[in-house]
């Protein structure tokens, strides 16, 4: 097979996969005595609070798990390969969780456990048939995906997903397709039922504006019809990186994919290959320690995310380094020192998930930052823009949203104030209030539990890095 991850190897049908990553998170943290058992994910109550040390700085080197985007993705493929296929570096997370327990719900084998190496039989795009019910929890991005997989297999299948996430464009464009889709809630709602098998069509438009998982979700169908897929992309196009993924797993897998301007070809009727693959590390994740190195003037270092990963929130670097931070970029390495000395103006529609982090960023760079882009964010596990401004002002940042621009007003810190900051259950706003937290002394991240849906070792690693220093 060809290259998938070009940071951290090669399909192959035998050999070694190559040496595993290194020890990090809850057993190394355990270990040097920082971690604190009740932070466990399954141990969070409605007190938990997460608060750094005062007067902390960040320093070291981290690697982080998988990312989520990538597995799914290759997951997606592996099980209807023809032939087994090993996936390495599966990241442990709900997410992920709840996809795998849905493939194997639909009848696919998969082998072992995340975080680590699973085996799948692949099915060669035969899916058993009969009715299915399935509940993807929280996760958005699979409930899409799934959504999508159902339309390839005979019988019913009905699936619960999370009730905030929009569905009813990708649910339009099958419906175009051919296929028998109902939405169980109005106006969208958490509960689909499709019944499979039907898909006649080999053109289809799809609305981009909002999620660009719903283009993500018919390119993976595509390669399974016999005609392949010609998808036209309607209104503006968000997180267009993340399709720019969708398309490189596809052709690890042995699939055809074509950019035309605003169109996507994808050739069908033919048989994915299978083999060996490692999910590289998640470059959204990586961007939290090097935003913290960025404000408390640390200098940390996150392997195995560079210039050569897939992952469009690779250019956290360039970001930080357009705001002043030295930054060195590497081919599977970013290494960041602070601190931030000017603020910046940028287009976020391409990275979404960066958003949270280098707004906290912008709040310690003199100025006014203003991010355009940026109103699919209201659209995740919580409206985002809301919380995040919520969260700022309520420590003293002057922040605020307009129509599809977020404007945050830099200054030095010394008059921010600690707060409780809520994140209101998203794993993303947690982590950007822990970035708030090492920099404004009495300011609690409030039920950080949630941070498991994407990466429960989060604040393990993070408190690997801290160091208490002394104020002058």
């Amino acid at each position: 097979m060809a290259p998938l991850c070009p940071s951290r190897g090669e399909w192959t049908q035998d050999g070694d996969p190559g040496d595993e990553a290194q020890p990090f998170g809850l057993d190394a943290a355990r270990e040097e005595g920082v971690y604190d058992p009740a932070m466990n994910s399954d141990q969070i109550s409605d007190n938990d609070y997460w608060i750094a040390p005062v007067q902390t700085a960040v320093h070291g080197t981290v690697r982080t798990e998988g990312s989520k985007s990538v597995a799914q993705r290759v997951l997606f493929n592996a099980v209807l390969a023809t032939g087994d296929s090993e996936v390495m570096g599966v990241p442990g997370n709900e997410d992920l969780d709840s996809f795998i327990t849905a493939l194997r719900d639909l009848g696919c084998e998969i082998v072992g456990s995340a975080p680590g190496s699973l085996h799948i039989r692949g099915t060669g795009a035969r899916l058993p048939s009969g009715d299915r019910n399935l509940d993807l929890g929280q996760n958005g991005t699979g409930m899409r995906f799934i959504l999508a997989l159902a339309a390839l297999r005979d019988g019913e299948t009905s699936i619960k997903g999370p009730s905030h996430r929009p569905i009813l464009p990708l649910i339009d464009a099958l419906c175009d397709l051919g296929c028998q889709v109902q939405c169980l809630e109005d106006r969208g709602g958490s509960s689909v039922r499709i019944r499979g098998g039907t898909v006649t069509g080999n053109k289809v438009a799809v609305k981009a504006a909002v999620s660009s998982q719903f283009t993500s979700a018919l390119m993976l169908l595509a390669p399974h019809l016999p005609q392949g897929l010609h998808i036209r992309l309607v209104g503006p196009i968000s997180s267009r990186p993340y399709i720019d993924l969708t398309a490189a797993v596809l052709r690890a897998f042995g699939v055809t994919v074509r950019f035309i301007g605003r169109e996507i070809i994808v050739e069908g009727g033919s048989e994915l290959r299978s083999g060996r693959i490692r999910v590289e590390p998640d470059a959204s994740a990586a961007a939290f320690p090097l935003c913290a190195a960025a404000i408390t003037s640390g200098d940390v270092t996150v392997e195995g995310v560079g210039s050569k990963s897939l992952q469009g929130d690779r250019v956290i670097g360039e970001i930080l380094a357009e705001m002043g931070c030295p930054v060195e970029v590497g081919e599977e390495s970013i290494r960041v020192n602070g601190p931030p000395v000017q603020a910046i103006s940028r287009a976020m529609d391409s990275n979404p998930d960066l958003v949270p982090a280098i707004s906290v960023v912008s709040a310690f760079a003199r100025g006014e930052s203003v991010f355009s882009g940026v109103s699919h964010l209201r659209f995740k596990e919580c409206d985002r823009l809301e919380v995040l401004c919520r969260g700022l002002n309520s420590v003293g940042i002057r922040a605020e949203v307009g129509a599809d621009l977020l404007r945050v007003v830099g200054s030095d810190g010394t008059d921010l104030i600690g707060g409780d900051l809520d994140p209101q259950g998203d794993h993303r706003m947690a982590m950007a209030f822990s970035l708030l937290a090492l920099r404004i002394p009495g300011t609690r991240v409030l039920k950080p539990g949630c941070v498991a849906k994407s990466d429960p070792l989060f604040f393990d690693r993070l408190e690997g890095l801290i160091q208490e220093r002394e104020i002058s």
